[in-house]
């Protein structure tokens, strides 16, 4: 009923008769249960062998994306604080300019300290002229010692032959007594100068060291981003008065990520022994991974431990991001040999999967236990032998005993006749497209034989997706303009029997 309302408000009633008599004979010949009444017609299919391969098996286990290490930007000094027009999430560049604060208090301190260094420099350029005027006073009073000592010598010398009174010598030596006195008392009085000098030298350091530090402050003032990152915090206040060490900005670096998860006991050997494993994001996208610590963390209760893995290249944009989901396959044993099977061999059925065998000209129901996907091929873990042949293609409307004939891939690859369209749509996980070739007699989509009601410029059909969950159903109603197509796809089968419908378009190939 939802079909028929669906084809009657796109088509009009007029032409609803026909799409439905269409529909009724595709469901006749391609319903299971009717094809018996066909058995004496042969199938054409496609085989393939079952191979063997030498692989571990795996399982999934859900990680996610653990972020490192931020980055903390924060005032220099106690001033008001202006931050540049910045937003979460905004990538800033290491040098970037993140702030700026008020430096006049520290620019009136650097004119004090620097008048206070004029002040210190005058200072000591006086103690050493009065160190270099004492010094030649010092000088004079040592020549005339030595002259004094001279007379004194003589008056010794002439007392001694009784030609001078006694109370001259003794004159003259006291005069030489008193210049060694005024002599001493000048050295002493220069030493107590150097050492004044030598404050006023280290005062002069002291203040210079001040201005330095004064200037580096000044230039703190401008607060930059130290390294490349994303911002993951930003201050309240736009403006505001702030103290030394206040985080302004924490950033996070975009390559400063990792993944986390939690991995049974019994698989840490196998983990520690892989070189490489594999994870999806949500979206399906495959990226390597190699650990890098086994974290001394257990949980008893699910008897696990945590393990952090490094990111081999770069993550994609949708797991840059704390907590995102990412799903790891993890080794559960060592790489041994194991049956693999084409993807396009396997049926998902209700409770499982089924692959047809050929044998002897005759198709033969089988069904399987899968295990991982292994590139284009599934593992298979029971019901099937390495070296027997399933039934690649024309598998879909076979029934256990169907007659068959092998037929030859080559003429199936070189395509179907007729036009030539390219389907687009987008879900919730991204953009999705699909082949579509419009036949005289025949009309495939995505390689596989489609029913296909075309009224006028109205279009419909409904195409297979294969899945490892299972088959969904994908009903198409445009309409062709010259070119160009348009109209909605419904998608059915999805998990938990939803159904999803999108626009879609498509373009005609050139060729």
């Amino acid at each position: 009923m939802k079909l028929a309302t669906v084809l009657a408000a796109h088509f009009g009633a007029a032409r609803l008769m026909a799409i439905l008599l269409v529909a009724v004979a595709s469901y006749v010949v391609c319903d299971p249960a009717q094809a018996q009444s066909f058995g004496s017609r042969t199938a054409t299919v496609a085989v393939a062998e079952a191979g063997e391969d030498t692989l571990s098996l795996f399982i999934d286990i859900q990680g996610r994306v653990a972020a490192g290490q931020v980055t903390a930007i924060t005032a220099s000094a106690n001033a008001v604080t202006t931050l540049e027009a910045l937003r979460i999430g905004d990538m800033v560049k290491a040098g970037q300019l993140v702030a700026t604060q008020d430096d006049a208090d520290l620019r009136n301190r650097l004119d004090l300290l620097k008048a206070q260094r004029a002040e210190a420099a005058l200072r000591l350029t006086e103690t050493e002229q009065t160190i270099k005027a004492e010094r030649k006073v010092l000088e004079l009073q040592r020549t005339q010692l030595l002259l004094l000592q001279g007379k004194a010598a003589r008056a010794q010398t002439l007392v001694s032959r009784n030609a001078l009174a006694v109370d001259a010598a003794e004159t003259a030596q006291n005069a030489v007594i008193n210049a060694q006195q005024q002599i001493a008392q000048r050295e002493s009085g220069l030493t107590g100068r150097e050492y004044q000098r030598q404050l006023a030298g280290a005062a002069l350091a002291r203040i210079d060291l001040e201005i330095s530090q004064v200037k580096a402050d000044i230039g703190a003032a401008r607060i930059t981003a130290t390294v490349d990152g994303q911002i993951v915090y930003l201050h309240l206040a736009r403006r505001g008065y702030l103290r030394e060490g206040d985080v302004l900005i924490r950033t996070r670096a975009a390559a400063d990520y990792e993944v986390e998860a939690e991995i049974p006991l019994e698989y840490l050997l196998f983990v520690s022994r892989s070189g490489s494993i594999f994870g999806k994001d949500f979206n399906g996208q495959e990226i390597t991974l190699t650990k890098r610590v086994v974290l001394p963390v257990q949980n008893v209760r699910t008897g696990t431990q945590t393990v952090r893995f490094a990111v081999t290249g770069a993550l994609p944009e949708s797991l840059l991001a704390e907590n995102a989901p990412i799903t790891l396959q993890v080794p559960t044993t060592s790489p041994a040999p194991v049956v693999t099977v084409p993807k396009d061999a396997v049926i998902p059925i209700s409770g499982g999967h089924i692959v047809f065998i050929a044998d002897d000209g005759v198709a033969v129901q089988r069904r399987v236990k899968l295990g991982n996907a292994a590139g284009d091929a599934f593992v298979v873990l029971d019901g099937l032998s390495a070296g027997e042949q399933v039934i690649t293609r024309g598998n879909e409307g076979l029934v256990d005993g169907k007659k068959i004939k092998i037929g030859d891939p080559g003429k199936r690859q070189s395509g179907p006749k007729g036009e030539k369209w390219t389907l687009n749509w987008t879900t919730r996980r991204g953009p999705a497209s699909g082949d579509l070739v419009l036949g005289k007699t025949k009309s495939f989509f995505n390689d596989e034989p489609v029913e296909v009601t075309r009224v006028g410029d109205d279009i419909n059909f409904i195409g297979k997706l294969v899945l490892p969950f299972g088959v969904l159903d994908l009903e198409f109603i445009g309409t062709i303009a010259g070119a160009e197509m348009s109209g909605t796809v419904t998608l059915r089968g999805l998990p938990g029997g939803r159904e999803a419908t999108l626009d879609f378009t498509g373009s005609r190939d050139a060729g």
